[in-house]
Formats: structure tokens, C-alpha cells, sequence
């Protein structure tokens, strides 16, 4: 990881240091000294430059660390390049820590690139900023400088800071603050370690850097007098890039937050999680760094937004109304932000149920939580006879008992008497054929090893010719996806409302009926069908009763629905209009027009339809359309127009 915790060292006029007095400028203990010294001089050695010399309890800097920063971050001149994203972040950025002049010329010595390069830049930022009224001026007194409102302002550095990558961005970045002012990051990493000792929280790994780099932007632009604000600033950055298990008091308000999400993510979605609590404690320590992130405007840049809404497509869906509770008190959510409730959810809806397992593996990456959990539902897909007991972060690492698991996938190297396989977020194909083999050949599982694509080619080769244009290139890429065709969520797959919701299973009534009488005429075609059992409308009645209305959507809909080992034959589901509302639990809090019944088979089959029944919910006019209908063609219709067909 880079550090900044010798700066103090580097930058002294002081030559040669004691041990003790190195610990205490730097608020080390031994043993990080020593690992950081011994990293440090790795990076040396890859620059061809001379080592630190430590000798009997004392540190030897010479008189100028050559290319300091480089060494820092293992940057080679040669193939360095930053893209034109960042160019135009770091511009801004740059201006937005401006205390004097800044020129053309200026810029293009800290990003190297022409003078052309920079004037498109900038007209291109000018353009973006634009768009909400931040407005980048110049003036021969003043050079470039940032006119709008402080607050959005500094939002936008966050959001800048997020296209910085660490190898080159956070690199230009870092070389300008210590140019600027040496040690002004050490003194905020110092600071921002003090802060989170007193809040007892852990910022999460892969969000240090950029919180601290932010933090050193803040002050760069502010004076002392707000350096109160500053400090409240940076403690709800803290908590919103912390891994929600901290030592804060408990808050009410977020408590009752998660279980109102919990409650929307089990209506919308019509599952019951297998163990609540765990999947309760889960959320609330991702919602209370969320919430902090959200309500602040720091929101995290998502890498995996598209795969994650494409592999979890009708979950993405449904999590915008689910997220309500949220919404409602920090305002819009960022698909980003809204993509880690997807895999924090996403991994209990999607997890299959197998019996006898034997190994026990634990899932360790480096990114926190979240992206542990995405590795894990692939594994789970390719190892269905391994139990997965934990999804935990790479620092937690050494807190486990070793008889607790057997095997290690991670995402970093990592020493243990266990097996450990090495693998990415998102393993590509290869890799993960590559993986699944040697596990099966290592712990000897039943399954069938993948042979590689230039395997199978090299057996039929000689029995077949390839005729131009395709080459052999093209057909091992062709053999590849056939033999990783896999299953996934995305957009095509799941049953579609318009196949579950037919002619003969859409129904109405101007009768007057008791709630429970509702739900019986609304599950008859289900019986009709056989696909369900008379118990299954007891079921769905007998949970009503015992734990309430939960099967109200509101806005005047209802979806009954109990477990599939509760009488489901089969997917379905049965629609029914009552003219007169219905009061759910005998509550007028509670009128019920639109019933649909729901008989669910697994905990994901039926989402695609909910995904779409969602959609109209969050559409006046559709909704509107569907609580008036009079009949069956006209509900078809609706749905059929929703569902994007003709």
C-alpha cells in the first residue's frame, strides 16, 4: 500500500536517526518501521537506486531521496500517461487547491502534455462544470480560479479525485501537495489516524488513500478559522468510507432504517431470508457508512456498476423502491452506491442449497466486504459441494481460528498452512477454468475437469480444416464462450409478468369481501392450474395473521405469497381487481384494490416478473391504467407494454 508515514524522515534536514526517535515522530511501532523501511527500499532497488542503510539502531537518509515521488509509487517516466479523464480532474483539482496564479504553462509542467492538449482540456472541463453552474474564470491577478458555492465545490474534488487511478493520478496529485507544501500529507495522515483512534473506526483499505489525499485538498483550500468545519467534514468521511463495525453508538434512526429496507427488499422480492439477523447486521453495517457517504455527497465510484447490473438485473430494479427509506432522508442514490445493497442482498437471494457439504472455505479480498460477497456467488456457482462460511475482509484475516475453514480464496498472496488460490473480483474465463481444475484435482471433488479451449482444439485439428477468414484464434474463442456459457441473471433470463399473469388467471369482483376471502379468490386460478395446494392460500392467511400486513406494497396493491415448501407445485401467478376495496387486517391504513398472488418456486426465478410489477408501481400513469382496468385484455395490454413487446 502507498504510505506516508516516513515522510517526516525523508523531508528533514536531519541525516541520520535513532530508532526511538523515529517511533515517536512517526507514531510507529517497531515492527511497522520495520516493514515499511523494508518496502520502501524494494521500490528503491526497482528504480536501480541505492537502499536506506539501517545499521545498530540507526537510519541513514541521504542528502536528497532522488525522485521521491516516482520511487513512491513505482513510477517509471518512460511508460508513464495519464488519460485525458484524469487530465481534466487533475486540472480541476489543481485549481481548486489554488492559492496563487495558475497559468497554461503551469499545467503543462505538472501534467507534461502541450499547450493544445491543456486548452482542449480545459474547454472540455468548462463544458462539464457547466452543466451545474460551476464556472472556471481567469484573471491575470488571480490565474485560474473556481466561481460557485463552496459546498458543491468540494463535492466536485471528491468526484474528480474518483477518476484518479493509484499509478498515475494519485501520483501527480501527491507530487504537486508535498511540492506545494512538504509534509502537508503526513501531517494529515497523522491527523486522520488520531481521528479514527478517538472514533474507533477502520477506514477500509482500498478507501485510505483517497480519503486522505482529500482531506489534504480540503485544507489546502481553506484557512485555519474553518478548521472546525473541516474536521466535522472529515470525521463523516471517516464513518462513510469506514467498514460500518465501528464502536459508534447506536442510531436509532439507521436502525429502523434497515429493517424498513429489509421489510421492502422481502415484499418486492417475495423472499424470506434464511437467517434475518445475520442478513439484518449485514446491512446496518453497510448502511451507516452509506448513509454518511450519501447524505455528504461522497459517493464511492463503482468498477463493477455495469457487470453488477447485468448480473443482477431484475435485483437492481427492485432496489430502487426498497432503497425509499434511504432515499427519502439523503435524497437521490447513485447507481453506484445502489449497486453494493444489490451484491449485499444479491449474495443471500442467489445462493444455492446443497446438503452434505464437506470443505469449509472462507473468501478474503482485499476491497472489503462487498466485493468479497460477488466473489463469492461465483465460487458458490462452481463449487455447489463447498460450504462458504464467511465473505470478510483481507485485515480480518488473522482474528479467524484456523480449524474453522479449510481453504482460502483470495485476492492477495497470502501465508497460511491452508490451501490458498489466488483469483480476481471478476475472473475472467480462463482464470476461472484455470481455478476450478486445480481445486477439483487439489481436494479431489466430484465434478468434471473443463478442458482448455486450445485443448480441444489441438485433439480435433488434425481431423478438421479451417477455411479463411477464421483463423485459430477465432475458433478458440469460440470454443472458450461454449464451454463458459454459464447462467447469469442478466436482462434475458427469469420468467416475464406477461408468461406468469395470462388471460385465464387475471380475474375481478364488485363483491364485498373480507381480506381473507380476498386472498382465497385471488389464489383460485393458482388451484385452478394445479399449481399450488389448498394449503398454500392457508399458508399465505396463517402468516398475515401472525406477523401483519406484510404482503401490503402500498399504493392500493397486495402480494400474497408464502414459502414454495409451504404447498408451490409450480411458478405462478393469479391477479385479481376488487372494485370495492379490501382492508387488509380489517386497517383502513391498509386498502387493498389489486391483489396478485405470487407462487414462487426459489428465491430468484420470479424476479424478472416482480422486476417489471416494480416498474409500473414507480409509474403514476401505468399504475393509474392498472387499477382501473375492467378487464383481462386491457391488464395484458399494460403488461405487455411495460415488458417493452408489441
Amino acid at each position: 500500500m502507498i504510505n506516508y508515514d516516513l515522510d517526516i524522515l525523508f523531508f528533514s534536514n536531519h541525516k541520520l536517526w535513532k530508532l526511538e526517535r523515529i517511533l515517536e515522530v512517526t507514531n510507529l511501532d517497531k515492527e511497522k518501521f520495520y516493514r515499511m523501511l523494508e518496502e520502501f527500499n524494494q521500490k528503491l532497488e526497482k528504480q536501480s537506486l541505492k537502499n536506506l542503510e539501517y545499521k545498530n539502531g540507526f537510519l541513514a537518509i541521504p542528502d536528497k531521496v532522488e525522485n521521491f515521488e516516482e520511487t513512491r509509487y513505482s513510477i517509471n517516466q518512460k511508460t508513464f500517461i495519464l488519460t485525458e479523464v484524469e487530465r481534466r480532474s487533475l486540472i480541476y483539482l489543481f485549481i481548486f487547491i489554488n492559492k496563487t496564479p495558475l497559468s497554461i504553462a503551469l499545467f503543462q509542467t505538472y501534467l507534461q502534455v502541450s499547450k493544445n492538449t491543456i486548452l482542449s482540456d480545459l474547454k472540455k472541463l468548462r463544458e462539464e462544470l457547466m452543466s451545474e453552474n460551476i464556472q472556471v474564470e481567469y484573471s491575470r491577478k488571480k490565474g485560474f480560479y473556481l466561481n460557485f458555492e463552496e459546498k458543491m465545490l468540494q463535492e466536485k474534488a471528491w468526484y474528480f479525485l474518483q477518476n484518479l487511478s493509484e499509478d498515475s493520478g494519485f501520483y501527480i496529485l501527491s507530487k504537486v501537495l508535498n511540492d506545494k507544501k512538504p509534509l502537508t500529507i503526513f501531517k494529515n495522515n497523522q491527523l486522520l489516524k488520531k481521528m479514527m483512534q478517538e472514533l474507533q473506526i477502520e477506514i477500509v483499505y482500498s478507501r485510505y488513500l483517497s480519503t486522505l489525499l482529500f482531506a489534504c485538498l480540503l485544507r489546502h483550500r481553506t484557512f485555519e478559522k474553518n478548521s472546525e468545519n473541516i474536521n466535522d467534514l472529515l470525521k463523516s468521511l471517516i464513518i462513510g468510507m469506514s467498514d460500518g463495525k465501528s464502536a459508534l453508538g447506536q442510531d436509532n434512526g439507521l436502525y429502523r432504517m434497515a429493517f424498513n429496507i429489509m421489510e421492502n427488499v422481502m415484499k418486492l422480492s417475495a423472499i424470506e431470508f434464511d437467517d434475518f439477523t445475520k442478513t439484518f447486521m449485514a446491512l446496518l453495517a453497510h448502511l451507516t457508512p452509506a448513509y454518511y457517504r450519501i447524505r455528504n455527497h461522497f459517493e464511492l465510484k463503482n468498477v463493477l456498476l455495469e457487470r453488477i447490473k447485468n448480473e443482477y438485473h431484475s435485483l437492481f430494479l427492485l432496489m430502487d423502491n426498497a432503497l425509499r427509506p434511504l432515499k427519502d432522508e439523503v435524497g437521490e442514490i447513485s447507481e453506484s452506491e445502489k449497486a453494493y445493497f444489490v451484491i449485499l442482498f444479491g449474495g443471500e437471494i442467489y445462493k444455492n442449497k446443497y446438503s452434505g457439504k464437506s470443505l469449509k472455505a472462507i473468501v478474503l479480498c482485499v476491497n472489503g466486504i462487498s466485493s468479497s460477497l460477488i466473489m463469492q456467488k461465483r465460487l458458490e456457482s462452481l463449487f455447489p459441494t463447498m460450504e462458504f462460511i464467511l465473505s470478510a475482509r483481507v485485515s480480518h484475516f488473522e482474528k479467524l481460528p484456523i480449524n474453522s475453514y479449510d481453504i482460502i480464496f483470495s485476492t492477495v498472496p497470502l501465508k497460511s498452512d491452508k490451501k490458498v488460490y489466488l483469483m480476481s473480483i471478476f475472473p475472467d474465463q480462463r482464470e476461472e477454468n484455470k481455478l476450478y481444475n486445480q481445486v477439483l484435482q487439489d481436494f479431489q471433488l466430484p465434478g468434471f475437469a473443463k478442458p482448455s479451449a486450445q485443448t480441444i482444439l489441438d485433439s480435433i485439428e488434425p481431423y478438421i480444416i479451417i477455411k479463411d477468414p477464421v483463423n485459430r484464434q477465432d475458433l478458440i474463442k469460440i470454443i472458450e464462450k461454449k464451454l463458459n456459457r454459464t447462467r447469469k441473471e442478466g436482462k434475458l433470463s427469469g420468467v416475464m409478468l406477461t408468461d406468469l399473469l395470462t388471460k385465464e388467471k387475471i380475474r375481478f369482483t364488485n363483491k364485498e369481501l373480507s381480506w381473507q376471502e380476498a386472498i382465497e379468490l385471488a389464489a383460485q386460478p393458482l388451484l385452478d392450474k394445479h399449481e399450488i395446494e389448498e394449503r398454500y392460500i392457508k399458508a399465505i392467511i396463517d402468516k398475515v395473521e401472525a406477523f401483519g400486513p406484510y404482503i401490503d406494497l402500498g399504493l392500493g396493491i397486495a402480494l400474497p405469497h408464502a414459502r414454495p415448501e409451504e404447498g408451490v407445485k409450480k411458478l405462478g401467478m393469479s391477479f385479481l381487481r376488487c372494485e370495492h376495496p379490501v382492508k387488509l387486517m380489517d386497517d383502513v391504513k391498509h386498502e387493498i384494490k389489486l391483489f396478485i398472488v405470487l407462487a414462487a418456486i426459489d428465491n430468484e426465478t420470479h424476479l424478472r416478473a416482480l422486476s417489471t410489477l416494480t416498474k409500473i408501481l414507480s409509474n403514476k400513469e401505468r399504475l393509474s391504467q392498472l387499477l382501473t382496468a375492467t378487464n383481462a385484455a386491457e391488464v395484458e395490454q399494460i403488461l405487455l407494454e411495460e415488458e417493452g413487446e408489441k
